[in-house]
């Protein structure tokens, strides 16, 4: 028994002390990044087939609203159609505000196990900010020209009546 003890311990153990750099990678977290990210895509395409069954419907909406029928049973027809038309546009949108409220979902998980949601979130923000920014900007413009032309007009006036006056003359 000491024997058979002494060589196990020779030939089976070895230490666990080492100074080696051991990088742990995990499949589990780049399986579940490629399956939101295979959703999104899915998400992507239900979201573009909605918006052209969407666009379609409004043409056809479109279309039918300045149809030129005089006849009673075509006007009783469209009136029937213009009720499905109406009721399917709305299904339509409503699908697509709920793939893309999924979408978004997804997103913000993929971000975070990406670990850039914050980052994200950041540049969102300074975007918004941004924009806001310019459009207060582009107003302060437009507010402050209509003011210049207010102020300046009764000196276009004296410059058209001198004008008008020399070229009578």
């Amino acid at each position: 028994m000491l024997r058979a003890n002494f060589f196990y311990r020779f030939f089976k153990y070895k230490p666990a002390i080492s100074n080696e750099i051991v990088k742990y990678t995990s499949d589990k977290r780049f399986d579940l990044q490629s399956q939101i990210n295979n959703k999104i895509i899915e998400i992507d395409q239900r979201i573009l087939e909605n918006s052209n069954a969407l666009l379609e419907a409004q043409s056809v909406k479109f279309r039918s609203a300045f149809s030129k029928s005089n006849n009673f049973i075509e006007k009783i027809g469209r009136n029937i159609y213009q009720t499905k038309l109406e009721d399917s546009i709305d299904w339509y949108q409503q699908q697509l505000k709920e793939l893309y409220f999924k979408r978004r979902k997804l997103q913000v998980r993929f971000e975070k196990i990406k670990g850039v949601y914050w980052l994200n979130q950041i540049k969102r923000f300074l975007t918004i900010i941004f924009s806001m920014f310019l459009i207060l900007l582009s107003l302060l413009i437009f507010l402050s020209g209509f003011m210049i032309i207010i102020y300046l007009l009764p000196l276009i006036i004296v410059i058209f009546l001198v004008y008008f006056i020399s070229a009578k003359r």
